[in-house]
């Protein structure tokens, strides 16, 4: 029974440990302006593209 929760628990911490470390490390963010879509929304309801990101919805992480 403790053998089987240990395994488990040890997979889990695992699985956590390399998500964390393979999405972690990307040279890349979400852009704040446009909450990562690449645009938003102008006041007619036409998509406006962002100009910091120009439209990606990613900027690297540097900034």
């Amino acid at each position: 029974m403790i053998f089987r929760l240990l395994v488990i628990f040890l997979a889990i911490a695992g699985a956590y440990y390399i998500i964390r470390n393979v999405f972690g490390n990307s040279e890349y963010k979400s852009c704040k302006k446009c909450d990562g879509k690449g645009y938003w929304i102008a006041m007619r309801g036409e998509k406006d593209k962002c100009d910091i990101c120009k439209g990606s919805g990613r900027i690297p992480r540097q900034y």
